[in-house]
């Protein structure tokens, strides 16, 4: 029919989101260099000009389609030295701000996967050590013959790395995969994270959503696709996840590995979890874990670090700390985790400081934090059946 149509668009007013565990880093081995850059918006990236690096553009796309407003730190580069020197360029260029990098490798082949996992891992350790924690994503190149022999990553100790094999089948991924395989979807799964409170599943299905309603204009994807971004999921390998089997699905799952899947009776495409690369009997086998501990380092590193240096009194009798001293710091720490419990972050905590510390020995203090988690609804099983009364 004749008339006036009005598309209603978003983004435009550039708001930024505010707090800081959605800043995060996107990192593609591959493409053409480009500079580390901070954006707010893929407008601001392309006025940097990041248009001829489709990779990165179409990466950063999915990131802000699922976050809009979150901080992202951008860079590509030629081809990777293995040891990632870029990634600890990264971090520092954004004086620790960033919380989750996804690196997209879709050169190096995944037969090599789990010595760079374990690379991203002495990352992580290295700032941990600095205070700074942060999580990695990262995706290889996969092709059909290794999926069946994919490495089984809950054999691994790289707690704070997760591997991405799921890719869009049907929108502009799926037809920059045409020329150039296994780029996976880990911009949007970096979304996902960056989007995500520090306690919450990027699988949490009533609020992960991977699919949202408007889909890339057709310049971008040739001129002839419009589809919804993942609403056909599939594996980096090319093939759709519903030519899988769940069995084979499951495999995939139970070793780690994170992609899109469909859940019966809910439209859209949502995560199969939020798996890291190491054991189901660590504490932090779920990125979630990690990044709860992750969040109360930082908070209490930044009310502790002042105190550094600072006179601490002894009680001149027993020798013991005095009594005010003690106090004051377990109400520091108090006051930080309190707000995390006031955020849903975590469940409870403790804060204990031993009073009988040779403080005049070792100028050391001991502080022992036990932070209570929040858990995760993974599984829920319903007993159902006819009866003949209530």
């Amino acid at each position: 029919m004749n008339g006036i149509k009005f598309i209603k668009e978003n983004g435009g007013l550039g708001r930024k989101l505010s707090g800081d565990t959605h800043v995060s880093g996107l990192l593609v081995y591959g493409e053409a260099p480009f500079n580390i850059s901070a954006v707010y918006s893929i407008k601001e990236l392309e006025d940097l000009g990041v248009n001829k690096n489709s990779v990165l553009h179409y990466q950063a796309s999915e990131f802000f389609r699922i976050n809009q407003g979150a901080k992202l730190y951008c860079q590509s580069v030629a081809s990777s030295d293995g040891l990632f020197t870029e990634v600890k360029n990264m971090l520092s260029f954004s004086n620790g701000s960033i919380r989750q990098i996804a690196i997209c490798d879709f050169k190096t082949p995944v037969s090599k996967l789990i010595e760079t996992t374990k690379a991203l891992e002495k990352h992580a350790t290295y700032f941990w050590n600095k205070n700074t924690p942060v999580n990695f994503l990262l995706s290889v190149k996969v092709s059909s013959t290794d999926l069946a022999t994919l490495a089984n990553l809950r054999e691994q100790k790289c707690e704070n790395v997760s591997v991405v094999i799921g890719q869009d089948g049907g929108g502009r991924g799926s037809y920059l995969a045409k020329t150039t395989p296994s780029i996976s979807c880990i911009g949007a799964v970096l979304g996902s994270l960056s989007k995500s409170n520090v306690h919450e599943s990027i699988a949490w299905v009533e609020r992960q959503n991977l699919v949202t309603e408007d889909p890339y204009d057709k310049k971008l994807t040739g001129g002839s696709i419009l589809a919804r971004e993942l609403d056909e999921p599939a594996i980096c390998d090319g093939s759709l996840v519903s030519s899988f089997t769940d069995d084979q699905l499951g495999q995939f799952d139970e070793k780690g590995y994170l992609f899109a899947i469909k859940h019966v009776g809910v439209a859209g495409s949502f995560l199969n979890d939020s798996h890291t690369a190491t054991s189901l009997d660590s504490d932090y086998a779920y990125i979630e874990n990690g990044r709860t501990i992750s969040e109360a380092v930082r908070k209490i590193n930044r009310a502790l670090i002042p105190k550094v240096s600072s006179p601490t009194y002894v009680d001149a009798t027993t020798g013991e700390l005095d009594p005010t001293t003690v106090s004051g710091l377990e109400a520091l720490c108090d006051q930080q985790l309190d707000e995390m419990i006031v955020k849903g972050q975590i469940s409870g905590y403790s804060v204990s400081i031993n009073p009988n510390q040779k403080i005049l020995t070792s100028s050391k203090l001991r502080i022992v934090l036990k932070i209570v988690p929040v858990g995760t609804l993974r599984e829920i099983e319903v007993s159902i059946g006819l009866t003949l009364k209530n």
